[in-house]
């Protein structure tokens, strides 16, 4: 802009001509140095704000999430619920004083806590209380509450990642080996490796226990190249409750199923012989009429035992008193020696001697009472069966 100069007053009076001039120029310099600012303000970008700053000004959050102080924007008092607070309100900050209703925290420590929301009455956020926990939550419309999940601590982190990693059954708390019908539990189990874990095999299955399926534990402590487990063991369970191991050793292979008794093996289930007895053979009854039954058990490590006492019957190599039934048979045709009457020899004790075959049959073969052989018979047998 051009500054025009005014043409000086010229009158007869000098005097007030040259005073009306001296204040022409001072106006004059005024605008000059008014303008020489404003050129300068105009030229200075620092003093001016451009459009995308003001862009930037204009598409700011005007929503507070704080207040102006940079603290918490809600403060939820110890007889206020958070979920009434927030419930309502956008992305915000708050505080829960210690005792709140509907604070996840002990009621004796306070809580800080952002929450974000994306519509309306729909909300989720996390929260801290002094002690150090952290927590998240949510809640949806038509919610009266809201959800809140512990989140993990450092000392949460710590009790996991010093944890067993292993799997021992699968994720559903199965067993992690199934052996089928056509394999072989120890083949099936070694080549889980070096580890732990659990199995069940059916019954049929090669190398079972026990002719019924069977569940049970494995642990394989070192592995060849092909990741087979070379030493370790094996223990199995029934479903009779009958408990079995085995052992695993690289130079001498497995060592076989052992059966591991239990006070219940002490327990004998004793069978009566089934009357009428061979070869007119009858129970023998005490004076007092107390018969001397004729019975037979099986313990846990396969002995059988037979007791009772006999008379009336006919002696002889083929004078079968009655047969043991299978399973309680011996493993190889065997005679023992029992007592016999002494009627008619005096005091002088006398004897029988009476063969077990691996068929079963027992029978009295000889007794050294040649006056009354038939007159009393005792057993009180022992033996191992098949």
């Amino acid at each position: 802009m051009e500054i025009k100069k005014p043409k000086s007053f010229e009158v007869s009076d000098k005097a007030h001509a040259d005073l009306f001039n001296d204040m022409v120029k001072v106006l004059l310099e005024n605008d000059q140095g008014l303008l020489e600012q404003l050129l300068t303000h105009k030229s200075d970008v620092n003093l001016h704000s451009s459009d995308e700053e003001k862009k930037k000004w204009n598409e700011s959050q005007i929503y507070k999430i704080t207040a102006d102080n940079g603290m918490q924007l809600i403060n939820v008092s110890a007889d206020s619920k958070i979920f009434d607070a927030i419930k309502d309100k956008g992305t915000c900050t708050f505080y829960a004083a210690s005792g709140v209703e509907d604070s996840p925290s002990p009621s004796n420590i306070s809580l800080r806590g952002m929450q974000i929301v994306g519509q309306n009455n729909i909300g989720a956020g996390f929260a801290v209380d002094i002690a150090g926990n952290a927590y998240s939550f949510y809640y949806n419309s038509g919610h009266t509450t809201i959800t809140w999940t512990p989140l993990p601590n450092l000392s949460d982190l710590n009790k996991w990642n010093g944890s067993q990693l292993i799997k021992i059954t699968n994720d559903t708390g199965g067993v992690r080996v199934s052996v089928g019908t056509t394999e072989s539990l120890l083949d099936k189990i070694t080549q889980a490796g070096k580890t732990f874990g659990t199995f069940y095999s059916p019954a049929g299955v090669q190398d079972n226990p026990s002719a019924l399926s069977a569940r049970g534990f494995y642990h394989f402590t070192s592995a060849d190249s092909n990741n087979k487990g070379t030493f370790g063991w094996v223990i199995a369970v029934d479903y009779r409750n009958n408990v079995f191991t085995n052992y695993l050793d690289l130079n001498l292979g497995w060592q076989g199923w052992r059966r591991l008794l239990t006070a219940a093996d002490e327990e004998v289930k004793w069978t009566k012989v089934r009357l009428p007895l061979d070869n007119d053979w009858k129970i023998y009854n005490s004076v007092d009429g107390t018969p001397h039954t004729l019975q037979y058990s099986k313990d846990a490590l396969g002995v059988v035992e037979i007791i009772g006492s006999i008379t009336g019957g006919k002696v002889g190599f083929e004078s079968v008193v009655f047969t043991l039934e299978e399973g309680f048979r011996p493993l190889q045709s065997t005679h023992f020696i029992g007592v016999a009457s002494s009627v008619g020899k005096g005091s002088t004790p006398q004897i029988h001697r009476t063969a077990i075959g691996k068929d079963g049959k027992v029978c009295v073969q000889y007794c050294s009472n040649d006056l009354n052989p038939n007159e009393f018979i005792t057993f009180g047998f022992r033996f191992r069966t098949r």
